[in-house]
């Protein structure tokens, strides 16, 4: 090829290059640029391909400087997802009031990456690039690419940093494209049935899928194309939602578990918000909802201007379904609601349609605001809600795994003859110990945050029952950090134990957090009568607190 020609094909690589850099989506959306020949097109098909690893990279870099956070519930998520790949399912072998959609999941990630907060990890970065996906889609749909653009940006920083809980990551990434396949463009049943399937999978992650669920059935009937036929279409998506859940049910049956699903995830679901220990009437879950909107207030706020502004929305984009839009984020926020408001976490679900209300009320619906670009005031709300996620986090953003301390404590306990029949209970914090030792939990019960804190009438018994089975080792974590909900009556139960029938064998301090071992004395021989080491004075120390509040 002579220097003639290599220079028109760099030429022409260059202007394709420019093409794709400039637009969101496909070379088609910008058709102002000169494109090179058909030769060096690059489908519509393979464009997304490309758009998807764009979504991958940018989330998984989102999250690298929080990667070793410790979330407080990341260890339990791990070991639930630990004992199902050893054949112990959930609700049989685990309390929890999670459907087994979430941990079904993380298992198969624990495939690849062991029992470790990695798995989670990725996992969690796999779902939000599928949400960011979903947002840049729906802002094409609504005719504002910029939004979508902004919000698929957006998103990954604000599911860190506000939603702060990884288990979220799977429900907010089906159901939004559940939205997107009831609001595109092929035929309405199709659209039913695979919207219906996507959230049915949402439900079988999370119960509060169901309100989402209720705003696609409106969508979907309130169609012009359901005219005549509201019930068939209606029909379709109940059926393809009751796909998952129903899975589920069959797999929990022939495992002799359906009772214990349905006790756990219906039952125990229901009951669990009047359980807890904030004791909240969904009357103050509502009240709750606005004071948790400090860690996304601009977008709240934005939000409400639109809806407020609702007239000139519409005006401004009279094709765009806006209606579909609002009933999503009132959805989620029933969600919310329901649950009691109890934690920041719990705004997740609203952030992808409230990123999508808020950008189209932004750069439509102000036009107060439009001698600056457009792409400026997304840019500026992006920033700012970040900035204001990172003053009212959902989370601790300083915990840290305490991976060094953590192999210390395991390493005391092999130190000291631990051998596969010895049980473990881990009582605050370090559940990751468990894995560590391939260590069965002591009971159903694992996670502190059900026997510290949910439970009121029952909590005391259920401790009382760990302790009464004597586990040859008791972990008690630092106790000058502590959750915000944990009941005094179930340290008193531990504290008895510990001072009767116990000794502390091992201290391993980290940099944010340490942790005792204490073994069982043998049976009939009371504290004091062992080989000299004393525990160390138990008791309830100031220190910091962890809540999502």
């Amino acid at each position: 090829m002579d220097e003639t020609a290599l220079r028109a094909l760099h030429h022409r690589g260059v202007i394709f290059v420019a093409a794709m850099t400039l637009s969101p989506f496909t070379p088609a959306a910008a058709p102002d640029l000169v494109l090179p020949p058909r030769r060096f097109a690059v489908s519509p098909a393979l464009a997304w391909v490309g758009v998807v690893f764009a979504a991958l990279a940018w989330t998984a870099l989102a999250r690298l400087p929080l990667w070793r956070m410790d979330g407080l519930d990341d260890a339990f998520y791990v070991e639930v997802a630990r004992l199902w790949t050893r054949g112990l399912p959930p609700y049989l072998t685990v309390y929890d009031v999670k459907p087994p959609g979430f941990f079904a999941l993380l298992a198969v990630a624990e495939v690849a990456f062991g029992p470790t907060l990695a798995a989670l990890r990725a996992l969690a970065i796999v779902c939000d690039a599928a949400t960011a996906v979903a947002l840049l889609m729906l802002g094409r749909r609504f005719g504002a690419p910029a939004v979508g653009v902004a919000a698929a940006l957006a998103y990954p920083l604000l599911s860190e940093l506000v939603t702060a809980n990884d288990a979220y990551c799977p429900l907010v990434a089906l159901t939004s494209f559940a939205f997107v396949a009831a609001l595109s463009r092929r035929p309405l049943i199709e659209r039913a049935l695979v919207a219906g399937l996507l959230i049915g999978a949402a439900g079988a992650v999370k119960q509060t899928a169901g309100f989402e669920a209720l705003a696609l059935v409106a969508v979907l009937t309130m169609a012009s194309q359901a005219e005549g036929r509201r019930w068939r279409v209606a029909a379709a998506f109940l059926v393809a939602a009751a796909v998952a859940p129903l899975a589920f049910l069959a797999y929990f049956a022939a495992k002799g578990g359906a009772g214990a699903l349905v006790a756990d995830v219906v039952v125990g679901a229901l009951l669990r918000p009047a359980s807890a220990s904030e004791g909240l009437s969904v009357l103050d879950g509502l009240g709750r909802f606005f004071l948790l909107q400090k860690s996304d207030m601009v977008l709240f706020a934005l939000v409400c201007l639109a809806l407020l502004r609702r007239r000139a929305l519409a005006a401004a984009l009279p094709e765009a379904p806006l209606g579909a839009l609002v009933l999503w984020f009132a959805a989620a926020a029933a969600g919310v609601v329901v649950q009691r408001s109890i934690a920041i976490t719990y705004l997740g679900p609203t952030l992808a349609p409230g990123l999508l209300i808020a950008g189209l009320g932004l750069t439509r619906a102000a036009p107060e605001l439009s001698r600056a670009p457009e792409r400026a005031w997304l840019a500026a709300f992006a920033v700012v809600s970040v900035a204001l996620a990172l003053v009212h986090p959902g989370n601790d953003l300083s915990a840290r795994f305490e991976g060094a301390a953590l192999a210390e404590t395991a390493a005391a306990i092999r130190a000291e003859g631990w051998t596969p029949g010895d049980r473990l209970y881990v009582v605050n914090r370090g559940l990751w110990l468990y894995g560590a030792l391939d260590a069965p939990p002591p009971t159903r019960f694992l996670y502190p945050g059900h026997t510290l804190c949910d439970f009121k009438d029952r909590g005391p018994g259920l401790v009382a029952e760990i302790m009464a089975s004597r586990p040859r080792f008791v972990v008690v974590a630092d106790r000058r950090i502590h959750y915000v909900c944990e009941q005094a009556d179930r340290w008193r139960v531990v504290d008895g134990a510990l001072s009767a029938s116990y000794r502390r064998v091992a201290h391993a301090a980290g940099a944010a957090d340490a942790f005792d071992v204490y073994e069982a004395l043998p049976v009939g021989l009371r504290f004091g009568a062992g080989d000299g080491r004393k525990s160390s004075p138990i008791g309830v120390f100031p220190g910091p607190v962890l809540s999502n509040l």
